[in-house]
């Protein structure tokens, strides 16, 4: 057993990268570290630290410059982005939906698994602990970042439960809920499956949370939790849930103001923020997802489709097109691009740009949906609730929207509102595929404008320009390796 014993030895060591030598090293390899670690609550503060220390990871919210985290890929995979073809092809492959068992968008499956298993190595241990608000917000956690963490991989490598009739029963993931290095877990036999014991993890966690971490937007708390059950509950179709969670953290937490944007998007500040990972200097950039360079030499690696831009209001909303959006004229090339100027304000913010992974902003529109989509519709309360938003971000706007103006409405702010972070455009256009009632548009899949990489609209266009709904594409592949290491996966169906 020492074999095991020093492989645990060392997968702690990575694992709780904040810790000292003197706080892991106590004990021959042949004892079991693991549990003489976890013994006093500055310890589990070390180990809650250590799962989201690895979300800014390169794959999860770390920028590698190869365009495949959180932050990027959705937008690049959906149709907000364009390629451009003065940058070094960062991701174009997954652009193009070429993507395979030897080539994936994303790193963010592994990441994931490694935060599963330091989020279950703290509930593993969490009875070291004397019984308290101490013991329960730290468990709260635990459980909401494993719930969280599952909920990613399931919505990138398994169908969505509203994507199709079919897709309760469809193929799951791996439901990691116990630290095992030497495991070969299979998938669950279901994406129902999943779901539940995602919510379940959620529901338990919004149990216990209490007032811990009240406040702070770098640790889960109660409204992350339920903002958290309303992403999850707004892809299984249970508006009635969305509304219930999601109602009590808009209540509670105000929008970014207009005015607000720009600091907020160069983290100078952060209105609205529910949860966020910061960065600083020494970790990866989150800028390098789109350029490379700053001023003149700044060179895109991903341009804005300029039907998408057009979207936006200059008058009325030119706070958002700023904050968002930058126009770029490069004299030596002759060409001028839209480009991402989320995280970056025209120049590399070196690494102190921090990743918003949960707003009040999307709790606002997913509860604004579930109205809509619930039964008994509920037009009035959808309407009610979209306008805490449009009230935020226009200095005027038409509104009285009902029927399919509105849904159509609800699903124009959110993707404006949400681009460029958390992938949110390609999750929507995926489960919105199985949902009845709505206009075709929301239902077809990707459909591509034809435009150019250049700011009119011209320039060079991609190939693949529309992905159907119920593409095998929509679940990305497992890479050969993973599954070649563990023979218990089973690969998605079409790779």
């Amino acid at each position: 057993m020492k074999i095991k014993y020093i492989f645990k030895l060392m997968l702690v060591t990575l694992v709780f990268t904040a810790c000292t030598d003197e706080d892991i090293f106590q004990e021959d390899p042949d004892s079991i570290v693991i549990e003489n670690f976890f013994q006093t609550p500055s310890e589990f503060e070390s180990a809650i630290r250590g799962v989201y220390s690895r979300m800014k990871t390169v794959g999860y919210y770390g920028g590698s410059g190869g365009s495949g985290d959180l932050v990027a890929v959705g937008d690049l995979l959906s149709d907000n982005l364009i390629t451009n073809p003065n940058g070094r092809g960062s991701n174009f492959q997954s652009h193009s939906w070429l993507y395979n068992d030897n080539t994936s968008p994303t790193a963010l499956y592994q990441q994931a698994y490694i935060a599963i298993a330091r989020a279950n190595l703290i509930l593993q241990n969490i009875d070291n602990l004397p019984d308290g608000d101490f013991k329960n917000g730290i468990e709260a956690e635990a459980l909401a970042a494993r719930a969280m963490l599952h909920f990613d991989v399931a919505r990138f490598y398994s169908q969505m439960p509203t994507q199709s009739a079919s897709a309760g029963g469809s193929l799951g993931i791996v439901y990691s809920n116990e630290f095992e290095p030497f495991a070969e877990p299979a998938r669950l036999s279901t994406v129902s499956e999943v779901y539940d014991l995602i919510t379940a993890d959620l529901t338990r966690a919004n149990s216990l949370i209490g007032a811990a971490n009240a406040g702070e937007t770098t640790r889960i708390n109660a409204n992350v939790i339920r903002g958290l059950i309303s992403r999850v509950a707004l892809a299984q179709g249970d508006y009635a849930r969305v509304i219930q969670a999601g109602q009590q953290v808009i209540n509670s937490v105000s929008p970014a103001a207009a005015s607000e944007l720009f600091p907020l998007w160069i983290s100078a500040d952060n209105p609205g923020v529910l949860f966020e990972l910061p960065f600083i200097v020494s970790d990866p950039l989150l800028d390098v997802n789109f350029s490379q360079g700053s001023g003149q030499s700044l060179i895109p690696e991903w341009s804005v489709d300029a039907a998408f831009y057009n979207l936006y209001d200059p008058a009325t909303e030119p706070e958002r097109i700023d904050a968002y959006f930058q126009t770029l004229t490069n004299n030596s090339l002759g060409e001028t691009w839209i480009i991402v100027n989320k995280y970056i304000n025209g120049v590399q913010q070196q690494g102190l740009n921090d990743g918003r992974y949960l707003r009040v902003e999307e709790v606002i529109l997913n509860v604004a949906e579930a109205h809509y989509l619930n039964t008994p519709s509920n037009e009035a309360a959808a309407l009610q609730t979209l306008n805490r938003l449009r009230d935020a971000r226009y200095s005027s706007y038409a509104g009285g929207e009902s029927g399919d103006d509105l849904f159509n409405a609800i699903m124009l702010e959110r993707r404006k509102e949400l681009a460029f972070e958390s992938s949110d455009r390609w999750f929507t256009l995926k489960r919105l595929q199985g949902v009845s009632g709505i206009p075709s548009m929301h239902t077809s899949g990707v459909q591509r404008t034809g435009n150019g990489h250049l700011a009119d609209g011209s320039g060079v266009v991609p190939p693949g320009q529309v992905l159907a709904a119920g593409d095998t594409k929509w679940q990305l592949p497992l890479q050969q390796t993973w599954l070649i290491e563990n023979p218990n996966l089973v690969q998605n169906p079409g790779y």
